[in-house]
């Protein structure tokens, strides 16, 4: 069962085309994205913060994989599931604004 999935996952990361524009402009927005969010945590809004924070961490863990010399899939991998899971705990928050 895992020897059709193994060459798929061995290349995941290998695969991703860098982003167009200006790479100092998407970590700023990653930046931005992530201390917008924070701000609005701060004011009691947690379900907009941490779809923020999420975006902005994937974001800027995407900019920073793109830019590096040694390209490692655990350092894309990791980065972008914990900005899944906190996506989905989201919006499993029972009482989130």
């Amino acid at each position: 069962m895992w020897s059709k999935w193994l060459p798929v996952l061995a290349t995941f990361g290998r695969k991703f085309p860098p982003l167009k524009g200006s790479q100092g402009a998407w970590r700023a927005l990653a930046v931005g994205l992530v201390v917008i969010g924070v701000m609005i945590g701060i004011f009691s809004a947690v379900r907009t913060c941490s779809i923020l924070v999420a975006i902005g961490g994937a974001l800027y863990a995407y900019v920073a994989y793109t830019n590096s010399a040694t390209r490692r899939t655990i350092e894309l991998l990791l980065p972008i599931a914990l900005s899944a899971l906190l996506f989905i705990v989201s919006f499993t928050l029972p009482h989130a604004k």
